[in-house]
């Protein structure tokens, strides 16, 4: 293998004595035309490791421009890519150019007139400019290779396999089956990542990697707590000892970025930065810099600064709590250390007693390297998006063409042809498409403008900007806090949908406030400012990333070994050891095993709260917490709510063990509670409202015609959030005894072992309904049902039920409703107002409204809506028939209530039967059900 001189030169130049072993290692197999995933971890050098033998092949045949396609996850990479990548390819007389959103308008035009030869964006930009970009897009037939950075951050979301979907798209726009490189830190399943990447290419591939030898050192440190106030206060003086400049802080939210850096800023006067996705482009660009030449004491951030971008030697990571996965551990205490000879030197925040044991089973899984496995998921909403984005670029799209690019990816590999005309015709009945007549030609339809529009107009909430057609990143819906109309801040939508319910108390600018109403439709909750602290849900918990199924299965490990592992690159402070020591003390001082993965507790805190604990997955605790959140919410009413995490899962509201209920079900009965729990989460709900607009679908979604779209959300959001197959097998390893049950509920209920008080450290999850009235609605139209029916067609409790159609019959209702008896079994039936007439005349109920005898005389007593008087009068039954004589008796449009007496039997004068809140309308026709069930006594 020969490296051009040019090339050696520029090595040379840049300070470098050769290439490292994993440049030299990829240059060959690119240099033989293979598709190459290379693979290392952080601080190796990937980039180069690519692009330097591409730019050595671009020496031997100067291609015309866009030879090569550099595609990178995050925008933010792109500058600093760009910037690395054009040191080497302006000296050799090669254009590299940059393409996302902030880019200003002169170097746009720019590219335009002269194109370069090496272009970097992210999956969004090659989506536009094949979808919408004539004029550059014909720079694109010249692409020779593609590069795709960071693979390991696309290849399990829909991102994923939207990039999948377009460089095929690409390679039947060219005509030619350009070379693929891919670029990943350590992976766990590798030959699936390499097929993902090259797809339908028939090159020769290869993969290149070299195991992670780096070194790295943790300390795990635990924040003593006096009360909840002083996390961040106490935090934030251990994270002033533990800075060695510049040291990265990472954290999971926005939130706890900004909260931290706030205590941070009382205790350190300058040099403390933040760095996440909402900060804007230029104060990124300014923390990136500080980083860069030294000049940062510390920032805090999210995972924006996880991934590659080169801000210069970090000295220390500070991790605020253990990361999700161990995959984030190694790439966050990466950062520290960069290059490749250094040791990465980090510290673990620890608040809470369990993440002392998920810090110690992310260093576990991390020495051994064991990595969670990446997912491929072919999500049908990026077909449905994928099918009008080519309709776009060919105004004129043959549906076998677009079927046949489609299933070239590997992702899309198994989609059957008639999946793919289900959404192709339903993109037609939403009219995002249209088929022509006759042919099988796809051209755009005009719903697709009514809902991406150039100018979004704000007062539809369903209208989109158009540049969100062209991305699958899920934007961060927040409801707005409003008090007397003014905007006190946002909470995320998510976390609203899980925890937040009217009348709750949350924390916010410091103060707290009472949740006086949620609306969903204009995404604000009105709040009302209240004094003590009682209640106080803490919003910074919030809706954290779901823990890897590992780290479980390595706490139980670590738990039964007892002990901590001993090879001088991992400490515990005295606080974090002797919450490890208590951990277990507290087991054996009550005689207890120690928990486990086939130990499960069952424990109760009060009378109503049940908590189970066990440590496996969070997808197995939160498919059975969801199960039994809707067994209890069925039995027992909305109040009621659950938890879940590794360490188990909990249901509040029950006087009885609903798991015991569970388990004795069958498992097609468990398979259906399941089912039936998960479409009533709020998680169920985020899905549709993310997946609908791909099918062009506004508005409420309907069970008739919407199938598609609710089949699509269900899948998706049980292979985010659930396990369905795993839980059964969990169920029936207790049923078997593989997994041993310990009751401990009859013991001292305030006497919790730890995992129990772990598992009431989740935020609570509640039943969502968003529009509940409406769905009772829905369920009533055209029938009368009774109120357990309802409530089996509901999902929601009798009693709960019975309060909301005791509100939804007064006359201010959205959806007004009525109840009659039903003679013939006498149960008490509901239906909506409207349709009284209907049911009193159809053949299923008019026996309930036809009297045996109409010359008999009934006393009726009645009072107007808004009275405290009631009056009566005698009424025949034939005169029920003529509505004048109602009317006459009645001048009234509303009663609040009205009933009926026989006066001339004395054995039947005690039945009287009332109704409540009946329209003028209805009246005629609740006096003859009225009637007819007294004679049904009488004379039946």
């Amino acid at each position: 293998m020969e490296i051009d001189q040019r090339i050696l030169t520029l090595i040379e130049k840049r300070g470098w004595k050769s290439l490292n072993e994993i440049q030299m290692r990829s240059y060959k197999p690119i240099l033989e035309n293979k598709n190459v995933l290379i693979i290392a971890p952080t601080g190796y050098g990937k980039t180069e490791a690519a692009i330097l033998p591409i730019l050595d092949m671009m020496l031997d045949i100067n291609p015309e421009p866009v030879a090569v396609l550099y595609i990178t996850p995050l925008k933010a990479l792109i500058n600093d890519l760009t910037n690395r990548i054009k040191w080497w390819a302006s000296y050799l007389g090669f254009r590299v150019g940059r393409k996302h959103g902030e880019v200003p308008q002169k170097e746009k035009n720019m590219r335009l007139k002269n194109a370069p030869h090496i272009l970097i964006t992210t999956p969004e930009g090659l989506e536009i400019d094949l979808d919408w970009a004539s004029r550059f897009r014909e720079n694109y037939k010249n692409i020779r290779w593609v590069i795709v950075d960071e693979i390991h951050e696309l290849i399990s979301s829909k991102r994923g396999a939207q990039l999948s979907v377009l460089l095929e798209r690409l390679k039947n726009y060219t005509g030619y089956d350009f070379q693929r490189i891919g670029i990943s830190a350590t992976l766990s399943n590798e030959d699936e990542v390499l097929k993902f990447l090259i797809g339908s290419s028939t090159r020769q591939a290869e993969i290149v990697k070299i195991p992670s030898t780096k070194n790295f050192r943790l300390k795990v440190l635990k924040v003593k707590l006096n009360n909840e106030d002083s996390v961040w206060t106490e935090s934030a003086k251990i994270i002033k000892n533990e800075i060695k400049p510049p040291t990265l802080i990472f954290t999971d939210s926005r939130f706890t970025t900004e909260r931290l850096h706030e205590e941070l800023e009382k205790l350190v006067e300058d040099g403390v930065y933040v760095h996440h996705s909402s900060i804007s482009r230029e104060i990124k660009d300014d923390v990136e810099k500080a980083l860069k030449e030294n000049n940062a004491l510390a920032v805090i951030c999210t995972k924006t600064l996880e991934l590659g971008i080169d801000i210069g030697a970090v000295k220390n990571v500070i991790l605020f709590r253990p990361p999700p996965s161990v995959f984030s551990f190694l790439q966050r205490i990466g950062r520290s250390g960069h290059s490749i000879n250094e040791t990465s030197e980090g510290e673990v925040l620890c608040i809470y007693d369990t993440d002392v044991l998920e810090s110690l089973a992310l260093y576990s899984l991390a020495k051994k390297r064991s990595i969670e496995k990446l997912t491929i998921t072919p999500y049908l909403d990026v077909v449905a998006r994928e099918i009008v984005g080519m309709t776009l670029q060919n105004t004129e799209l043959d549906i076998n063409t677009a079927y046949e690019i489609i299933k070239k990816s590997y992702v899309y590999r198994k989609l059957d042809y008639s999946k793919f005309m289900e959404i192709v015709k339903y993109l037609e009945f939403s009219g995002l498409i249209k088929i022509e007549e006759n042919k099988n030609i796809i051209k755009i339809g005009n719903k697709f403008f009514k809902i991406w529009r150039f100018n979004k107009d704000k007062k539809n909430s369903w209208v989109r900007g158009f540049s969100e057609f062209f991305s699958f990143i899920v934007s961060d819906d927040t409801f707005s806090v409003k008090y007397n109309e003014n905007t006190i801040g946002e909470i995320d939508a998510m976390y609203v949908y899980k925890h937040l319910r009217v009348g709750d108390i949350i924390r916010i600018s410091g103060k707290l406030w009472k949740i006086q109403k949620i609306e969903p439709l204009k995404m604000s909750i009105q709040v009302q400012l209240v004094n003590g602290d009682s209640g106080e849900i803490p919003i910074w918990r919030g809706d954290v990333i779901p823990k890897s199924d590992l780290l479980p299965y390595e706490i139980s490990s670590i738990i039964k070994n007892n002990e901590v592992i001993k090879d001088g690159s991992l400490i515990l402070d005295q606080e974090a050891l002797k919450t490890l020591i208590n951990i277990t003390k507290e087991y054996k001082e009550r005689n207890l095993p120690l928990p486990s993965d086939d130990i499960m507790y069952i424990e109760k805190n009060g009378e109503d709260e049940w908590i189970y604990t066990v440590l496996t997955s969070e997808k197995i605790t939160n498919t059975i917490a969801h199960a039994l959140l809707y067994l209890a919410m069925w039995k027992y009413g909305l109040n009621v709510y659950s938890r879940a995490s590794i360490y188990g899962f909990a249901i509040k509201g029950p006087t009885e063990d609903l798991f015991k209920t569970l388990l004795a079900m069958p498992d097609d009965k468990i398979k259906e509670i399941i089912i039936k729990g998960i479409t009533r989460s709020p998680l169920f709900l985020a899905t549709i409202k993310e997946v609908q607009y791909s099918f062009g679908k506004i508005g409420k979604i309907s069970s008739k015609e919407d199938k598609l779209i609710l089949k699509e959300a269900l899948k998706q959001t049980i292979r985010k959030y659930f396990s369905v197959s795993k839980t059964l097998k969990f169920l029936n390893e207790v049923k078997d005894g593989k997994i041993k049950i310990i009751d401990l509920s009859e013991e001292q209920q305030n006497n919790l072992t730890p995992l129990a008080r772990a598992v009431l450290l989740q935020a609570a999850v509640r039943p969502w309904f968003a529009d509940i009235y409406g769905k009772i609605s829905q369920v009533l139209k055209g029938g009368a049902f009774t109120l357990k029916e309802l409530s089996e067609a509901i999902g929601l409790s009798e009693k709960s039920l019975e309060s909301k159609l005791k509100q939804m019959r007064k006359p201010d209702s959205k959806f007004r409703v009525i109840n009659f008896i039903d003679v013939d079994d006498e149960k008490v039936r509901w239906c909506l107002a409207d349709e009284l007439k209907n049911i009193a005349e159809s053949e299923e109920f008019a026996s309930s409204f036809t009297p045996i005898n109409e010359n008999e005389t009934y006393i009726v007593t009645f009072r107007p809506f808004n009275s405290s008087s009631s009056m009566e009068f005698i009424i025949k039954v034939k005169d029920l028939l003529d509505d004048n004589i109602i009317n006459k008796k009645i001048p009234f449009e509303e009663l609040e209530e009205i009933r009926v007496k026989d006066p001339n039997d004395s054995l039947f004068q005690s039945i009287s039967p009332k109704f409540f809140y009946v329209n003028r309308k209805n009246v005629k026709y609740i006096l003859l059900n009225a009637i007819t069930y007294i004679q049904s006594l009488k004379y039946l």
